[in-house]
């Protein structure tokens, strides 16, 4: 079973009206684009010590070999080194 919390909070008659039409002028819920906007707001102020990426620790690839001789050919469909015109 899911559990969720009801988050109860107050605004401005201002803020509501704005988030309100947003909201219906790209189809979705009240609700849900609240949901979005917590969500983005906690993605870009959240706590970057609890992302492995930001870990001082991580050794990555660290070791390994990487080839990066066929990334020209993959993304513009060209050898390394030729031009086309």
């Amino acid at each position: 079973m899911v559990r969720k919390k009801i988050v109860r909070v107050e605004v401005s008659p201002s803020l509501y009206e704005s988030v309100s039409r947003t909201a219906e002028a790209k189809g979705v819920s009240l609700p849900e684009a609240l949901r979005i906007a917590l969500q983005e707001w906690a993605s870009r102020e959240g706590d970057l010590s609890l992302d492995p990426l930001f870990d001082p620790t991580w050794k990555g690839t660290e070791g390994k070999k990487s080839d990066a001789s066929k990334v020209d050919e993959v993304l513009y469909g060209r050898k390394r080194g030729r031009r086309t015109p």
